[in-house]
Formats: structure tokens, sequence, C-alpha cells
């Protein structure tokens, strides 16, 4: 790399970004999610902590993410006898979702993520272009996406499933070992 190379990415680097992201606002927006979604959880497990079955409890993580720091999120857990299981929030700055909540249990770990409602899976474009051509027009995309919470399955072909009370309780099974 020569000096002029060097100087051209600084300069590019002092650039101001046209696409900034207000990231109080997104935090903001993910914590909103994560108590709707503690709240769907809640109505679904309703009926077995009325009978005694099943107990929860909310505790505090602090989370870590680039360009928002910390902050506090709450963890759900919920204990069945002797088996407990938390639901466990990672974080808002990812690829393909806004945000992303972990059901950890003794058998495992299911994920459920944030996306658009409509979705069935991950959609990941590529875009290539030589230097000096003009980059590929973006797709247009709405400007309101309906975001919902689904149920992601494993890798490497991943599916969303929609989150409804039996596939709630389908997975608290799994990583239950029932």
């Amino acid at each position: 790399m020569s000096k002029k190379d060097f100087d051209k990415f600084i300069s590019k680097q002092a650039e101001p970004d046209d696409t900034s992201i207000d990231w109080g606002s997104k935090k903001n927006k993910w914590i909103n999610h994560l108590s709707n979604f503690y709240e769907r959880i809640e109505v679904f497990l309703e009926e077995y902590v009325k009978d005694g079955k099943v107990v929860h409890k909310y505790t505090e993580k602090t989370l870590f993410e680039e360009y928002i720091g910390n902050y506090s999120v709450r963890v759900l857990n919920i204990e069945l006898g002797n088996h407990k299981v938390r639901l466990e929030p990672i974080g808002t700055i990812l690829i393909g979702a806004e945000g992303r909540v972990d059901l950890i249990g003794a058998n495992g770990k299911v994920k459920f993520v944030l996306v658009n409602k409509n979705s069935s899976g991950p959609k990941i474009k590529v875009s290539v272009w030589v230097e000096g051509e003009d980059p590929p027009e973006k797709d247009v995309e709405p400007a309101v996406v309906e975001l919902d919470w689904k149920i992601a399955t494993p890798p490497p072909n991943i599916k969303y499933i929609n989150l409804e009370q039996d596939t709630f309780l389908e997975v608290l099974m799994e990583v239950l070992g029932g």
C-alpha cells in the first residue's frame, strides 16, 4: 500500500456517514420488544404458574453492544420441578434479525429471533461489482416492516417457526429433555 492509498483511506474515514443510526432509539425499541416477548411467554405459562407447576422470576444481566455500550436487560428464569431454564437476551445488533433471545436448558439451546413477521427464514443478498463501475441499485425495502418473534431452527437450513403457545411449549420440553 502506498502513502497515496493511505491518504485516500484516511480522507474517506473523515467523511460524514449519511447512513447514521440512532443507537439510543434502536436500544429502546429492542428493550420494548423484549418486554413484549416476556409478556407473551408469561401468557403461555399462565395456567401452569397458577397451578404452581411452574415458577418464573427475573434477574438482571448487563449486555454490551458496540455503538450502544453497556445496558441492563432482564433474564427470565423458569423452574419446572427440579428443571431450570432461562430466556437470555443476546442483543439487537445482529445480521438478519432485530434481536435474539436464547432459551437455555440442560439439553441445549433454542434461538428466538425478532424478524419480519412475513419471513420464513433468513435471506442474504450479496452484490458484486467491479471497482470503477457504478454499484447495482439497492432494493427498495418497505418503509415499515412489522416485526415478530419467531423460533429459528438450527443451521445450516435455518427456518423460522411462528411463536405460539404450542411451539413454545414444544421447544421448552426440548431443552428440558422431555
